[in-house]
């Protein structure tokens, strides 16, 4: 688990990070935008990225006037983002693959015709054996 996900502060300390009162980070918790851990005696525990996120719904709520359910509705389009955009990443390494096997194909293609292929003199032409009436 990575040091910005690891549970490390009550909820008291965690208000106080975000600037907010503890009830509050209950109500984000109680409206699904904030999912702090909980140790084995129920108590909430918040990671560094929860304070930051708890960070970014005071901003938008303070500086924007969202109202929690916007809040949500940012939230889960950000997170839309994300997982299209990973996506799309995913989709663009597969295409440019895809082009680099489509152009080693089309190149041994090429190689094949020098082989198959033969230089006619200039005037002569190869006739399936009729002439030109049908004869």
């Amino acid at each position: 688990m990575s040091l910005r996900k690891r549970p490390v502060y009550m909820i008291g300390v965690a208000s106080e990070l975000i600037g907010v009162h503890p009830q509050t980070l209950r109500m984000y918790e109680q409206k699904g935008l904030l999912r702090p851990r909980k140790s084995i005696k129920n108590t909430r525990l918040y990671s560094q990225e929860d304070v930051d996120l708890g960070r970014y719904i005071q901003r938008l709520t303070q500086e924007m006037g969202m109202n929690l359910a916007g809040v949500r509705k940012v939230l889960d389009l950000e997170r839309h983002v994300s997982e299209l955009e990973a996506e799309n990443r995913i989709l663009r390494e597969e295409l440019r693959d895809k082009e680099l096997e489509h152009g080693r194909l089309l190149a041994e293609v090429h190689r094949s015709y020098k082989r198959e292929l033969v230089l006619m003199p200039r005037g002569e032409l190869a006739h399936s054996g009729r002439d030109r009436k049908g004869t």
